[in-house]
């Protein structure tokens, strides 16, 4: 079957009606993500992005349905509190951002997502606004840099993770200096052209070795590539997963790796490597993907015994993009 963009927003049209139908509590749906995207593909795939705001608050904040083997709906949902009062978003830099980028409104009570944006999409590339959206990533991709230079966290799988969220939280903090974050599948992909339009055109010929090492190379990545998918069959009776992480997104993660790899190499393997690290914090230790998954991290040097080699250079990393924030902010 040939997917295209508008055969996705025909099935997010007739989802929204659904949805709407079973919760009458729901007063606004409108797309987000990938789909404003002339072209949201990766792979040749992509999913459906649907904000849900209720009124009143949400149980489930977010749920991934199967639609089709390469399609998925990818539910946000939340309390419309969240968005009060709506200046405050100038400063979210997930909501408020996406909002400025112009969603596809589904369904709205009232006028409500009119007003609602409106307000919050007003002075948002005032310089202090746009600070305080590259703020929300820096300051915890430095708290966690301080954690890890003290040793404050744990040996393990923990320094690991942790590190990949400093690294991801940096490169969002430039993206945001120009526009709105960068979701995981595209951020390695997309930020060359984001650092460079920040004024910051060396900043990921210094990001990408703090994830790589000797051992990336065409042989050990067709390696771990081969191997990469078979950590959604090992969740499959794991309680607690992620739910971006169930087995109906293989294809989503699996295709824009394989996608990536010849025309960027590092996007392709920080998808990879993300992927894997969040799936191995509930993966039995006992299994070959997480077995697999150790060795990847020895091979890049990932692993928490080789970061504090690399916690110096994510400092500098940190201390360009905090000095680029103070000026704007000044």
């Amino acid at each position: 079957m040939r997917i295209t963009r508008d055969t996705l927003l025909n099935q997010a049209r007739e989802n929204a009606k659904l949805l709407t139908t079973k919760d009458r509590g729901i007063i606004c749906i409108y797309v987000s993500g990938s789909l404003l995207r002339e072209d949201p593909f990766l792979g040749g795939i992509t999913d459906i992005d649907l904000i849900c705001v209720h009124d009143r608050p949400v149980k489930t904040q977010r749920e991934i349905i199967r639609l089709s083997p390469d399609i998925t709906l990818d539910l946000a949902h939340y309390d419309q509190e969240e968005f009060e009062p709506p200046r405050k978003l100038r400063t979210n830099a997930w909501i408020g951002s996406w909002l400025e980028a112009v969603p596809i409104v589904l369904y709205d009570t009232l006028r409500w997502y009119d007003f609602m944006r409106a307000a919050a999409t007003a002075q948002i590339w005032k310089a202090e606004n746009v600070a305080a959206r590259v703020r929300s990533f820096l300051v915890p991709a430095r708290k966690t840099w301080a954690d890890l230079q003290e040793e404050a966290i744990p040996q393990g799988i923990k320094r690991t993770t942790a590190f990949l969220g400093a690294l991801a939280d940096t490169a969002n903090a430039v993206a945001c200096l120009t526009g709105s974050p960068v979701a995981e599948r595209r951020l390695v992909y997309e930020l060359p052209s984001r650092a460079e339009a920040a004024g910051l055109p060396d900043f990921t010929a210094n990001f990408i070795p703090l994830f790589t090492s000797a051992e990336f190379t065409d042989e050990n990545f067709s390696a771990w590539a081969d191997s990469y998918h078979l950590f959604f069959d090992a969740l499959k009776d794991v309680p607690n997963v992620p739910a971006e992480l169930s087995l109906c997104r293989r294809a989503y993660y699996e295709k824009a790796v394989r996608a990536l790899y010849p025309v960027n190499p590092a996007g392709a393997l920080w998808l990879l490597l993300n992927t894997w690290t969040r799936a191995a914090t509930v993966l039995p230790k006992t299994e070959q993907p997480y077995k697999d998954w150790q060795s990847i991290c020895r091979q890049l040097e990932v692993d928490s015994k080789s970061l504090t080699a690399r916690l110096d250079d994510l400092d500098h990393l940190l201390d360009t993009v905090e000095e680029v924030t103070d000026r704007l902010a000044s």
